[in-house]
């Protein structure tokens, strides 16, 4: 199957699809550093039909004039993901603070019109779109239904399902909404895959919804039907993939605990495993079909935040914030007492006192930030990691108290299923 993927990023969706047994023909997106990384890793896996990747600020796919100008066959399947921090419940509430128009004022919201454009214009087998949830739900209208409308009004049999990650092996909580689309005249009614791995999901998660089939959206003639697919299990499921498994083989980092600075130089720096892969998991890992197996990983970095490593180390599995900063204030009263021991200690209120329990307690009150620090749990999976790790990683602290650190650049893509062979390619701001 000839695979086209639009808004396609660095090539995640791709990855899945090509595992899957598909050719990926072509991709666009808007990012060009995006472009170059899907580029990298993408094409060793079609050696002598590599994707054609477009990418750039030229590239987008709000502009019909740049859809009318693309030169590319039919594809089988058509796939992407068009931007959803408009539809996302926090993109949501940021976007209504900072705006008057707020989410009804977000360009993004119309990108998804690009897909549907190409799916007329190529009028493609399969049509599999994702999302995020919120588009269920925004200030009571359900957008999903409107797309699935839109869809089927380009002559597909549409449906959709909200997914976690977690019911398909992946060690980490993470939902997306998918729609799935056959054209009309193939006579195929879309089905949700079938989840393969059973969890408990922690509260703010949506369940596997009911087991009744549901009328799909059909063709032009939709009518105003539920287009929601019911999520079934294969018999005996297996138990859901945890951040032990999926770390547990990668390098210890303790560096930081040495007291430098933040890293300089090549990112790429090779780290040897630390022992054999214990875990189906970690073995796919390092051994991704189409990829040369890896002798270590690169990329296992983390920042450097050294008033914080002992009060993640004192930290148990699964705390956040408010216990953080419980342990941070008796971290500065503990050194309070040894310095009255000595005579030494500031007195309290003055500006002594407050550059020293700075050295210990982070600015920001234990009632404001819940979930702003949180430590992972070695035998659950990972809670979903969000876009904005790459400038704030307090959210997914490493398991190991005796690491005393935040996760690595390697390890949050290894929670997301991205193999070790992968390359990520960074904008010179980043290795600053």
């Amino acid at each position: 199957m000839r695979v086209v993927d639009l808004f396609a990023g660095a090539g995640g969706l791709s990855l899945g699809f090509q595992a899957a047994g598909c050719e990926i023909v072509a991709a666009i997106d808007i990012d060009a550093v995006a472009g170059e990384t899907f580029r990298r890793n993408l094409a060793p896996l079609q050696p002598g039909h590599a994707p054609l990747m477009l990418a750039g600020e030229e590239c987008s796919l709000a502009d019909v004039e740049f859809l009318r100008r693309l030169d590319i066959a039919s594809p089988d399947i058509l796939i992407g993901g068009p931007p959803c921090q408009a539809f996302s419940r926090l993109g949501r509430g940021k976007l209504d603070s900072l705006s008057e128009e707020g989410f009804e004022g977000d360009p993004r919201n119309e990108l998804y019109r690009g897909f549907l454009a190409m799916l007329s214009h190529w009028r493609p087998r399969a049509v599999v779109m994702e999302n995020v949830p919120g588009m269920l739900s925004v200030k009571g209208v359900n957008h999903a239904d409107r797309v699935a409308r839109e869809l089927a009004g380009a002559g597909y049999r549409v449906g959709y399902a909200v997914l976690n990650a977690v019911w398909y092996g992946v060690p980490q909580f993470r939902e997306r909404l998918f729609f799935l689309g056959y054209r009309e005249n193939l006579g195929i009614n879309p089905v949700a895959p079938p989840g393969t791995h059973r969890a408990t999901l922690p509260e703010g998660y949506r369940r596997p919804q009911g087991e009744q089939q549901r009328t799909l959206f059909e063709g032009p003639a939709w009518q105003d039907h539920e287009g929601e697919l019911p999520v079934r299990f294969i018999p005996n499921p297996r138990p859901a993939v945890t951040v032990g498994d999926a770390l547990g083989d990668l390098p210890h980092l303790t560096e930081h605990l040495a007291g430098t600075g933040l890293p300089r130089g090549d990112f790429r720096q090779l780290s040897g495993y630390r022992c054999p892969p214990g875990t189906e998991y970690a073995r796919l890992m390092r051994g991704w079909p189409g990829f040369p197996t890896p002798s270590g990983v690169v990329d296992h970095v983390v920042r450097r935040t050294p008033r914080d490593y002992e009060t993640f180390r004192r930290m148990k599995p699964g705390a956040r914030y408010p216990e953080a900063y419980r342990i941070a204030w008796e971290r500065f009263e503990e050194e309070l007492a040894r310095l009255r021991g000595s005579g030494l200690a500031p007195a309290e209120g003055s500006e002594a006192w407050v550059a020293l329990r700075d050295r210990f307690v982070p600015p920001y009150p234990a009632t404001t930030f819940e979930d702003k620090w949180r430590k992972l749990i070695a035998e659950q999976p990972s809670w979903t990691i969000p876009a904005h790790l790459a400038k704030d990683s307090y959210s997914h602290i490493h398991h190991d108290s005796d690491q005393a650190r935040m996760i690595s650049v390697r390890e949050a893509a290894r929670i997301q299923s991205f193999p070790d062979s992968l390359l990520r390619l960074y904008r010179l701001a980043d290795q600053s």
